[in-house]
């Protein structure tokens, strides 16, 4: 069950656990994203992966984004056919099947795809070619995370020359997400390594563009470094995505973004003074970094332990009564949001909107 016929009651009216986006908090961090990137012109492709949600993608649209990232075919399926008409798939597509959606989607939406290997870009216009089909290309660029993305600059433009010459893909620039750099929490060494990444992106971008060929976009950063690498000469674009949600980790480093997203949870067991059990856990809410974090409550009480559908909490002071729900606050929203196939709206308290979460499984 969805969900919509809650809308127009209290948020104390929703089942939980559930994943709650207060929609003023979300539209304001869409709005100071894009009043500080008109100030310094930088574009912002954010990230789709972060919500999953159509919705959303087309407000970041309406606020001034160029188009989405999307890290999976999949994604970027459910947001063409949402009506999202730019898309990157910033994740390398490889294998029969993702192939030949990519090249097939690319007749009903703009799709760049991003490549680091030269049997890769040979089966990508060899499908482009039997089907008939036209993919934009960003060379992909290690700059320091050292996960996908070629590993030198003769062998970005040896790729580069590659994609050039071959039938059905078309050079659209380079691409290097700095993904190692985004939770340094120390704001002068994250700015140091930020500043390290971009340079050897920028330089990849002028050797590429040396050889002769073409280089409209250079792509790069994230929530973690927006504002560093928005004002570095040469970068065209960035990558954001966490900054309209916020999460445990982001709230670290002192960026300018209210929490909007949180999972909903209510007290289920009291066996002891100083305990509460809520009934979301492990299936609700990411583990990955840490335990979450309570909003309004962090010096009230102490998640200690989550199992599969239970989070146990210590009290520090205060007190709670079986039925009381709170909001938690995840280590990190992308995986959290994962979790769920629908999102409750919110405006000052009450249910406006649900959202349906249509890349979840993508």
């Amino acid at each position: 069950m969805s969900g919509q016929y809650l809308i127009g009651l209290p948020v104390s009216q929703i089942p939980t656990p559930a994943l709650v986006v207060d929609i003023e908090a979300l539209m304001g961090n869409i709005e100071t994203m894009s009043n500080y990137l008109a100030t310094v012109k930088m574009k912002i492709r954010p990230h789709a992966k972060t919500h999953k949600t159509p919705a959303i993608a087309h407000l970041q649209m309406q606020a001034g984004a160029i188009g989405q990232c999307c890290q999976t075919i999949g994604e970027a399926e459910v947001m063409a056919y949402a009506g999202i008409n730019d898309i990157l798939v910033s994740s390398e597509c490889v294998g029969e099947s993702t192939i030949r959606r990519a090249v097939n989607l690319a007749r009903h939406a703009k799709i760049m795809v991003i490549v680091d290997d030269l049997s890769n870009v040979r089966e990508l216009s060899a499908a482009a070619k039997q089907y008939g089909s036209n993919l934009d290309i960003l060379v992909d660029l290690d700059v320091g995370q050292h996960r996908c993305g070629v590993r030198s600059l003769e062998q970005l433009v040896e790729l580069a020359k590659t994609v050039d010459l071959s039938p059905g893909l078309t050079l659209r620039g380079v691409f290097g997400y700095a993904g190692h750099i985004q939770f340094i929490a120390d704001c002068e060494e994250r700015t140091k390594q930020n500043q390290e990444a971009n340079a050897l992106l920028v330089q990849g971008a002028k050797a590429v563009a040396g050889a002769g060929l073409n280089v409209e976009i250079v792509s790069g950063s994230g929530t973690g470094s927006y504002d560093m690498a928005a004002e570095f000469p040469d970068l065209t674009e960035i990558q954001a995505g966490s900054y309209i949600f916020m999460d445990g980790t982001y709230q670290k480093l002192g960026l300018p973004f209210a929490q909007s997203l949180t999972v909903l949870a209510q007290v289920v067991s009291r066996p002891s003074a100083d305990m509460a059990i809520f009934d979301v856990g492990m299936k609700g809410i990411s583990t990955e970094r840490f335990f979450p974090a309570v909003q309004g409550h962090e010096g009230a009480l102490t998640v200690q332990h989550l199992s599969e559908e239970h989070a146990t909490a210590q009290l520090h002071s205060g007190d709670l009564r079986l039925g009381d729900k709170l909001h938690f606050v995840p280590s990190h929203c992308c995986t959290t949001v994962n979790l769920y196939d629908y999102m409750y709206v919110t405006r000052k308290g009450i249910i406006e909107a649900v959202w349906p979460i249509a890349a979840r499984r993508a």
